[in-house]
Parts: structure tokens; sequence; C-alpha cells
């Protein structure tokens, strides 16, 4: 859709001494032997990654995609349940009232999230805090919203630090814990140890990571409801949202209990949709990371043979001064070499950038895919333990009801636990009544604990097989562009090769031959 076809382009926040265009890159942004590269894929806005398939439609979705986000929202809010709670089941009720709310806008005429098409950019990176002990590295976001029902585009320009960055990724993962947040590139490189973090090859390089980030973000039909990616995207006054951020509700030893509660349990039927989950994302990433360490092999290559090419244009160059009759077809020809090993050193770059990158940051997706389907592993082995304990509690029950004589293990145990009665001198008669009663009511709690877990159980599955889906058509849009990517910066070069050979034929031509 052609801006043209919109009533008004508004700037609703826009960045004092930044340039006009929000698409011009300043001289800091890029390399000027990168700019074309970067149309192959950087700045690829969301709505022509939506020229195959509409991603924001209802044709990959559905039509309850607004729902979904409600109802992953609704479980993070009550996916915490303690024996004894009510089993209402969560999400439910919330993703019915989305639904309704939904169809009522759409019926009233008012745009909805599936009416905006959003494009985000990020560019112009900038030094901040020069001469100050904790210089940082700033990015100009432009985020462009087209309403199509009220022909309408509203643009906003803001800058951001990294750790602006790290926070809408931090939100996003707590808010929606069925869902996969995108991954920010790598923090933890090599550049960080030798202190070239503010070089311009690794800002670049972070600055195309990022830009991927925000991509999947808005790509996402749930985190892209998201109100902390709205702020991010649009807040003005950056410092006082940043003081609003909400703080975890839970403390540090609550999310120890939980992992260690969870360690040792493992769950005993398994779910063959998700263990095909598990083997299918598992061999991506190993694949992705056999073809990250090969790729980086044949960069590692293209750079010995940068300096060859260079070394070997030199020695053309020289040789034209002793062989002064084909001076110039040898110096020619040692140019191209050194032109040729620009050229080289470009590809190099540009690969490394817009494809190694792209592969870093999927297995880092992978990894965090397979968290989730640990984590939904976790609450149906909380399950099964719970639906174990009431299976024992009610056996005991039963046994006890029955005056029957415990066997094995318990046996043993209710020996001694009846010498020590003896020994108090209570009644038996009495003290299996009471133990009958204690059991009855601990039933109670176990038969309310066990439905308010299978109830969470099945709505986190039921978002993590929706999140599989989501996450194939998103790696499918990455791919596409990563190795478009790819294909554009073989063919530049190669292209680049025959011209800069073909400008030393008519030297070679003016030869003298026999």
């Amino acid at each position: 859709m052609q801006e043209s076809e919109f009533a008004s382009v508004i700037w609703d926040t826009k960045v004092p001494g930044d340039q006009e265009n929000p698409h011009d890159v300043g001289k800091d942004s890029t390399k000027k032997d990168k700019a074309s590269a970067s149309d192959t894929g950087v700045n690829i806005s969301t709505q022509e990654l939506m020229d195959d398939s509409d991603l924001y439609g209802n044709s990959h979705f559905g039509a309850s995609s607004t729902a979904l986000a409600s109802a992953n929202v609704a479980y993070g809010s009550s996916s915490s349940h303690m024996i004894g709670e009510s089993s209402s089941r969560p999400g439910r009720e919330r993703q019915d009232v989305t639904e309704t709310d939904a169809s009522a806008a759409s019926a009233n005429g008012k745009s909805s999230i599936s009416d905006v098409e959003t494009e985000v950019t990020v560019t112009q990176p900038r030094k901040e805090g020069e001469g100050t002990s904790s210089p940082y590295i700033t990015y100009l976001v432009t985020t462009t919203r087209k309403n199509r029902m009220t022909r309408e585009i509203r643009r906003y320009a803001l800058r951001r630090r990294f750790q602006d960055f790290v926070w809408l990724h931090e939100q996003l993962a707590k808010q929606f814990v069925a869902c996969v947040a995108p991954p920010l590139p790598g923090k933890h490189r090599l550049e960080y140890l030798t202190g070239d973090r503010f070089s311009e090859d690794f800002v670049n390089k972070r600055k195309h990571g990022l830009e991927r980030f925000l991509r999947r973000a808005i790509l996402h039909p749930t985190l892209r409801t998201s109100e902390h990616l709205t702020v991010f995207l649009e807040a003005k006054d950056w410092s006082s949202e940043y003081e609003l951020k909400p703080k975890s509700e839970n403390g540090v030893l609550d999310s120890i209990g939980d992992t260690l509660l969870n360690t040792f349990s493992k769950v005993r039927q398994r779910d063959e949709r998700f263990v095909e989950m598990h083997d299918t994302i598992s061999r991506l990433g190993d694949n992705l990371t056999r073809t990250q360490k090969l790729y980086m092999r044949v960069t590692k290559k293209q750079q010995d043979l940068q300096q060859a090419y260079e070394e070997l244009g030199t020695g053309m160059v020289d040789l034209g001064d002793i062989e002064t009759g084909m001076t110039m077809a040898l110096v020619e020809a040692g140019n191209a070499l050194k032109a040729h090993h620009v050229a080289l050193r470009q590809l190099a770059e540009n690969t490394e950038d817009l494809f190694l990158g792209e592969v870093e940051e999927y297995i880092s997706y992978c990894e965090a895919y397979l968290e989730l389907l640990k984590m939904r592993d976790q609450k149906q082995a909380e399950y099964e333990d719970l639906t174990e304990y009431l299976q024992q509690a009610m056996a005991e029950r039963e046994r006890l009801v029955n005056h029957q004589s415990a066997v094995g293990v318990s046996a043993v145990t209710n020996f001694i636990k009846g010498k020590v009665r003896d020994l108090r001198g209570v009644d038996p008669a009495v003290s299996r009544q009471q133990r009958i009663e204690n059991l009855a009511s601990r039933i109670s709690e176990l038969e309310s604990a066990v439905e308010v877990s299978q109830e969470d159980s099945s709505i986190f599955s039921e978002l993590v097989e929706a999140e599989y889906e989501i996450f194939g058509i998103i790696k499918q849009h990455d791919f596409k562009r990563a190795f478009s990517a790819l294909a554009d910066s073989h063919i530049m070069f190669y292209a680049k090769a025959v011209d800069i050979w073909k400008n030393v034929i008519p030297e070679l031509e003016k030869l003298p031959v026999d």
C-alpha cells in the first residue's frame, strides 16, 4: 500500500536534530560499501514481508489472534496455583470477552490492531555521553503505523539505547510466559572484552540485530499487543515511563524454589506432539550451529584471500615499474586485483552482518523455545505428581475404612506409628477415625489442586502449540530474508568483479602481439 493512498501523515514524536526523512541513514550508521547491501534485507518493512502471505490477517493465525494474546496474558497472571485454590480455568473467560469486543469494534467501524500496518527501522547510531565514565550508543527507532480504516499514517522517531531494548525483551518475556520473546543480538561478544564495542562495525551489526528483534516482535500476533512494546515505540518522555516500569512480584527465593521443586520431576506420559516439536527444534538448532561453523570457515578463507589479492595487486603494480613496455596493462591488472580484494572484503562483511547474524540469533531462538517446552513438561509433571499423591491418599483412606493392613514400607511405618500411639495411650479406633478425617480433608485439597493443575497444564500446552505455529511462520519470513540477503550479496560481488575485470581488457588489448 503506497503512502499516497492515505489522507495524512502525522509526526507524533520526532527527535530534534535528527534527519527529516527517517529512512535516511546518517554518515555514522552504515558503511558506504554496505549501503546497497542493506536494501537486500536490513530495512525491509513489515508490509513488504507481508506481500507473500498476510501475516497480520487471519490466514495464518485465525480470527482470534487478539484473543490468543488475551489468553496468554490471562494465563500469565494466574499461572501460579497452590493446593486449595479454586479451579477456575484461566484465560477462557478473558478470551470470550476479547472476541466479543473485537467483533463489536469491527461492527462499529472502529479500527483494531489488525487494521494497522506497522513498519519499524533502527538507524543512525550515535555515541552519547562522550567524555564521561559511561558512554553509550543510542539508535534512532522510527515507527510508521498505517491505519487502513482511518487512512492515517502516524510516525514516531525516538532514540533508544541497548539497555532499553533489554528492558523491552524482559517485559515481553514476563508478560507472555507462553511465548518466546525474540532474541537480542549477543552482548557477550569479544568486542566487550577488547574495548571495541564503539567500533563502527560492531555498532552496525548490533543495529541490524536490534531491528530484527523489533520486526519479529511486531510480526508476532501476541507480542505486538503488548503495551510495553507500544511505550517503547511511541513514548517520548522515556525517563518517566522508565520509572513506571513494573517490578517483578516474585522474589528471587520464590523463583529458586519453583525451579528446585520441578528439577527432579519427570514426565511419565510423554505427549508425542511436544516430543516431535522438541526433536524438530533441536535438529534445527544443531543444523544452524553447524551452518554457522562452516560458514565462519568460509569467511576465514575469504579473509585469507583478501590479503593474498591485495599483496598480489601490489606486486603486479611493482612489476609494471620494471616491465616498461606493458606498464599500463600491469598497473590496471594490479589495481583490479586490489579492487577485487575490496569487493571480497565487502562480501565477507555483508555475509557476516546480514546472514550469520540472523543464524546466530536463531540458534538463541531455538534454545529459548526448548526452554519453553521444558516449562510445559514441568507443568505436566506437576499435574502427574499431584495425581499420584491424590491416588495414594485415597488408597490410604480406603485401607483405613476397610480395616485393612498396610503392606511394604507402609506396613513398617504404620507399625512404628502404632507403637508410638500405644506408648501415649491413644485409642486405636479414635486414632484411625482421626486419620480418616485428616485424609478426607487432604483429599479434598488435592482434588482441587489436581483440577487446577490439569487446567493450567492444558492451557499452557495449547499456547505452546500455537506458539510453535507462529514460530514456524516467522522463521519462514526470516529465512527468506536471510538467504535472499546472502544471494544478493554474492550477486553484487560477482557483478562488481565482472565490472572490475572488464576495465582491464582495453589495456590488455593495446599490448602489441606478434
